[in-house]
């Protein structure tokens, strides 16, 4: 499968990572040493555009902390930028401010939880469900740009804006409306990068007096975690924005103070009444713009009111759900050992990577992620290559190319080892490639290809390949047709010690392996001697419980 920026326009199982893009885990990756103590809380831009109106936008003071869903069933999640190792140390997130803004207005918000991700893929916000139909998706942005990981994974700075725009993916260009000599909302150059000019939200204009605004358009290119081209956006409607009780906000275009914006996206508003007024830029086929506020002066020089209330730092009471404990060690990975992989930080130019890994485990596509982090510039393009070391004449193949996000999904060939390796090109210098590591992508317990008989059951793992086992019992046999190689079982351990035997086709001999038990449910890849050509591989469960997750064959 291509990166996520290729699939937006596709169904949900292959936009997975367009929302939260959280192609890493903690459990692949070694699990890091993290700071619990609790960061400062900071001042946090959130908008959250919903399907005809804004459900919330505004300024609050935030940090990280645990959330909980309804399709989750409330269990708390971790949500403070440590996700999925993401991060060193806690601090406020994407998800964690959004969960604050909804709950400071009376609303709330919904996702399912990807253990193997360590992130949601959010549903909902207010009223607003995604259409699955449609393939309208919710997605995230910083700063304007499309996030490369989730939003319990992106460790917000003081002062970034959160964006979650419904129906992300559709190719609806971003609007968003500047004052004079400012910008109406934090805008990047790069992921993760500072607002490239001053910010400003509020003007004051004398009665009658024009306000000349400016409407600015970032095309939907769909490249996640790089910056689009900011062009003017004419033909556009700024127009007057009504705030319910609540805080949701409606454009209303019918209006007679609307104006439309001209070649240069500029469009000049006066007001003949005094107060406060706010404005916004709309049009079919964009995502509606940030909101400014104009405080329009008394005939007499008089100032306007006290600004609305939601125009300062809101103060969200702590949220009531518990901090989860740490997620146990040995959570399980499909990464073969003692495979040569890259170092944990290497130099490519003049740019840092760190964190480079993949995850397989609590996948239900059956994808496998990478991802990796940069720091001093953003990467000008990147290219992933496979390699399926036993076939007959192993080569390497293109998986996948980018230029500045920082993670992607691959569908890989199943009941094999895969090799990966990445080509990192700087925007200075020369190309480095560095090897990821060996992966095996099993063949799932639950297609026909695998076939079982005796004592059995099926149940749901969060952190198995597929997020399914089937648990077997004394006597229960797999069968599988499997290519050249060593026929490898790939299981979930459990808390006693099993015993299978394996046999390469009807004639092969028996071979006799223990599976060694853990308390922690790791999983555990377990090989026998190499099958010389292509046969029905039966393995038999001897003593204790077998929980399948996958056959494959490695070298």
């Amino acid at each position: 499968m291509a990166q996520a920026p290729s699939i937006l326009a596709l169904p949900r199982a292959t936009a997975l990572l367009a929302t939260f893009a959280a192609l890493g885990v903690v459990g692949l990756l070694g699990a890091p040493t993290v700071d619990r103590a609790a960061a400062a809380p900071s001042d946090q831009g959130v908008r959250i555009e919903g399907r005809a109106t804004t459900l919330y936008e505004g300024v609050l003071r935030t940090d990280g902390h645990a959330v909980a869903t309804p399709a989750d069933r409330h269990v708390p999640r971790r949500c403070d930028g440590t996700n999925n190792g993401a991060g060193a140390a806690p601090g406020p997130t994407p998800t964690a401010a959004s969960d604050d803004a909804m709950r400071s207005v009376g609303m709330g918000w919904d996702g399912y939880w990807t253990p193997g991700l360590e992130d949601f893929f959010v549903q909902q916000f207010g009223p607003d469900r995604e259409d699955t139909n449609t393939y309208a998706h919710w997605g995230l942005l910083v700063n304007g740009i499309l996030t490369s990981v989730g939003g319990c994974q992106y460790r917000l700075n003081p002062g970034d804006q959160t964006l979650w725009v419904y129906d992300a993916f559709n190719r609806r260009d971003l609007l968003r409306l500047d004052g004079p000599g400012s910008i109406g909302e934090p805008t990047a150059d790069a992921e993760r990068g500072p607002s490239h000019g001053p910010v400003q939200r509020m003007f004051t204009v004398a009665l009658g007096q024009p306000l000349t605004v400016t409407a600015v358009r970032t095309p939907a290119t769909g490249e996640i975690g790089a910056v689009g081209a900011r062009l003017p956006a004419p033909g556009v409607q700024v127009a007057p924005v009504v705030t319910a009780p609540n805080g949701v906000q409606a454009t209303v275009e019918s209006d007679p103070a609307t104006v439309t914006t001209n070649a240069a996206g500029q469009a000049a508003l006066a007001w003949a009444t005094p107060g406060w007024k706010r404005i916004k830029a709309t049009a079919p086929g964009y995502v509606r713009s940030n909101r400014l506020d104009v405080c329009v002066l008394h005939a007499d020089g008089r100032d306007c009111n006290a600004p609305p209330p939601d125009l300062g730092p809101r103060v969200v009471p702590p949220s009531p759900v518990p901090t989860p404990p740490e997620r146990p060690v040995g959570s399980g990975s499909l990464l073969i050992k003692g495979v040569k992989r890259a170092p944990a930080s290497f130099s490519v130019g003049d740019l840092r990577i760190t964190g480079l890994g993949v995850t397989t485990d609590g996948n239900p596509s059956g994808l496998v992620g990478v991802r990796w982090n940069a720091t001093g510039g953003a990467i000008k393009a990147w290219r992933i290559d496979y390699r399926v070391p036993t076939d007959r004449k192993p080569r390497w193949r293109r998986a996948d190319r980018g230029k500045a996000q920082l993670s992607t999904l691959l569908d890989l060939p199943t009941g094999r080892r895969v090799d990966l390796r990445i080509r990192i090109t700087p925007p200075r210098g020369k190309s480095v490639t560095r090897t990821i590591g060996s992966v095996v992508v099993p063949i799932d317990d639950r297609v026909r290809q695998v076939r079982i008989s005796g004592s059995r059951k099926r149940e749901t793992d969060p952190l198995a390949w597929r997020r399914t086992i089937t648990e077997l019992r004394r006597g229960a046999t797999i069968r599988a047709k499997l290519p050249a190689g060593r026929p490898t079982v790939v299981v979930r351990s459990h808390a006693k010690r099993a015993v299978i035997r394996v046999r390469a086709g009807a004639k092969g001999r028996w071979q006799r392996l223990t599976i060694r038990g853990r308390e922690d449910g790791r999983t555990a890849i377990v090989r026998a001697k190499k099958q010389r050509r292509t046969s029905t591989v039966q393995i038999r469960v001897v003593s204790g419980t077998v929980r399948l997750d996958g056959v494959a064959v490695t070298r």
